[in-house]
């Protein structure tokens, strides 16, 4: 009990307070307005209406980022899929980056998780760092509430795959119920923002799989 309980307090840092997780119904301005071109500014309004904190618009190595903070989960959102059709972008690559802490996360279970989770992917970036990513294709356009739904269901999945890899971890390090503290300060899961190399790693990651996708003719 003690230790679902510790688990519990830990996980609590990650809940998404974005507009579906607190509603059946998403209200946005201009719902039924058709996105065909993501841009930046238009998506850093978009998540603010939706309860975002701290949105940016930053500078990536290729495309524009926009970063934000919901709860106290950093997301960062990639501009992508800008030399598909001339002058536009069709892409947004939603990531939440997470230090899962000095257990780390293997590749066994990352693929485990990915085989279980439809519509959200998780990526090893490097020995510490893992990152939860969805897709979106608005290529041929698609409504503004469309694209929000989607923003909102990844955060809902995101925390979702927090638990299940921050179970993993507790089960397979057998940690004490009784003396194990899941504080940040031990070794716990920890949302961060990515470093340029970190974010450039999830980038091609998407970059490939949409690659993938286009040349199979499915979506992703």
């Amino acid at each position: 009990m003690k230790r679902a309980l510790a688990l519990a307090a830990t996980l609590s840092l990650f809940m998404p307070t974005l507009g579906l997780a607190q509603s059946d119904d998403i209200k946005i301005a201009n719902p039924t307005g058709i996105v065909d071109n993501l841009q930046a500014e238009e998506v850093k309004a978009l998540v603010t209406e939706l309860g975002a904190r701290e949105a940016q618009v930053r500078d990536g190595d290729n495309n524009k980022v926009v970063t934000f903070v919901d709860g106290k989960l950093p997301y960062t959102f990639g501009i992508a899929g800008c030399d598909i059709r001339p002058g536009k972008c069709i892409s947004l690559v939603m990531l939440v980056f997470v230090d899962m802490g000095a257990s780390g996360i293997s590749t066994d279970m990352i693929n485990s998780r990915n085989k279980d989770s439809f519509f959200n992917t998780a990526i090893k970036i490097d020995e510490k760092v893992i990152a939860f990513g969805r897709g979106v294709i608005v290529d041929s356009g698609v409504t503004r509430k469309n694209l929000a739904t989607n923003i909102v269901v990844f955060a809902a999945l995101v925390n979702d795959g927090i638990k299940h890899f921050s179970s993993q971890i507790v089960a397979s390090n057998g940690f004490p119920g009784a003396t194990q503290n899941l504080s940040l300060s031990t070794g716990a899961p920890r949302a961060v923002f990515p470093t340029p190399q970190q974010l450039n790693t999830a980038l091609k990651a998407y970059d490939a799989k949409m690659q993938v996708a286009r040349t199979q003719g499915r979506s992703w």
